[in-house]
């Protein structure tokens, strides 16, 4: 994807192949109350919340825990708590 500029003005196209299971990953997270948007980007999906914090999702995530564990992390970091 580094060489992506230089092939595209030679006349390539490159898009990402987004897999069955990332695809449904996706509407399911475009689905959740939570979610404001979802991508897919360099080989992973992305999750952007209503309070603007981007999250990175896996197929096997549970959407909700996924945000709190994110979200608690991210409580700790801010405060200082060692983990």
């Amino acid at each position: 994807m580094k060489k992506r500029t230089p092939m595209k003005a030679k006349g390539y196209k490159l898009v990402d192949d987004v897999t069955k299971r990332n695809q449904g990953l996706i509407s399911r997270l475009l689905l959740h109350p939570d979610i404001k948007n979802a991508w897919f980007f360099n080989g992973a999906v992305f999750g952007q919340t209503t309070s603007e914090e981007r999250i990175k999702f896996d197929i096997f995530d549970n959407i909700k825990y996924t945000i709190s564990d994110f979200r608690n992390r991210s409580k700790k970091f801010q405060t200082g708590a060692s983990v």
